[in-house]
């Protein structure tokens, strides 16, 4: 005897899904800037240098002398002088208070006050040695003050745009069940 068969034949469901993605794009623009730098203030004070040359003592030794220089020489050498005139004069008094000696003073002193000795000295070149140099440099003040840069800036907002997706859900096979009977 047979037994009867029961057969059992399913197929499952499908379910079926069809997605277009969303897009979104953004843009974003440089923002506007502008950026100043100005000068920095500067101020320069100078004070000029100072150079003197003093060339006195090389045109002394030349023998070119200012009226000062040579009335103090004058004086010097007239003072000497009168002091030796005096000697002179008190010697030759002494003579001839002592004439009775013998001799003939009076004559010996005309002969020797008749003749007048002087000595010229003329002066050397002037040597760099006698040049008195003395240089005072200048002074320089320089004073800077920075400034500060100017910057400006302007944002500018993103452009957005967004394009939504879709889903679109939908059945791709239908569950079914087959039963057959064998006998």
């Amino acid at each position: 005897m047979s037994v009867p068969q029961l057969q059992l034949q399913s197929t499952d469901a499908r379910i079926g899904i069809r997605t277009v993605p969303g897009q979104q794009t953004i843009r974003q623009h440089k923002a506007a800037q502008s950026i100043q730098q100005p000068k920095a203030q500067m101020t320069i004070e100078t004070r000029p240098g100072k150079l003197t040359i003093d060339q006195t003592k090389a045109w002394h030794n030349l023998d070119l002398k200012n009226v000062f220089a040579r009335a103090d020489e004058l004086v010097s050498d007239a003072r000497q002088i009168w002091l030796e005139g005096i000697a002179r004069v008190s010697r030759e008094g002494d003579e001839l208070m002592r004439i009775e000696d013998g001799g003939n003073p009076i004559a010996a002193h005309a002969k020797q006050n008749a003749k007048y000795e002087f000595t010229l000295q003329p002066g050397g070149r002037p040597a760099y040695e006698l040049v008195d140099l003395n240089y005072t440099p200048a002074e320089v003040d320089i004073s800077v003050e920075p400034q500060e840069p100017i910057i400006t800036v302007e944002p500018r907002k993103p452009d957005i745009s967004y394009q939504p997706g879709n889903v679109d859900i939908y059945m791709q096979r239908y569950a079914d069940i087959q039963i057959d009977w064998k006998v």
